[in-house]
């Protein structure tokens, strides 16, 4: 019986080259499991960024089309020469308000 119970306890303290490589293994899998949710994280920021970006110039489009369009007609046109640039048709005299 002497016998035997050393046999166990030479087994409990030998080293084990094999639950070593299973820890190793495991620890890179985890180090690769957080890594690459962290790059996911990363790229999910970065979409919604660049889809925000996206949405202000579609809308600065369209604000852009709809001048254009109106610049197509000849009353805005007029509107817009009168009132920034200050012109006058021949023969009115330019009322200026004072301040």
């Amino acid at each position: 019986m002497v016998m035997y119970m050393t046999q166990i306890s030479k087994k409990t303290k030998r080293f084990s080259w094999f639950r070593l490589c299973i820890l190793v293994m495991a620890g890179y899998f985890c180090y690769l499991v957080i890594a690459q949710q962290t790059e996911l994280a990363k790229i999910r920021r970065e979409t919604e960024l660049v889809n925000s970006r996206m949405a202000e110039a579609a809308e600065v489009n369209n604000s852009l089309i709809a001048e254009k369009e109106k610049l197509s007609t000849a009353a805005y046109i007029e509107k817009i020469a009168r009132e920034q640039l200050g012109l006058v048709k021949p023969g009115e005299v330019p009322y200026i308000p004072s301040k």
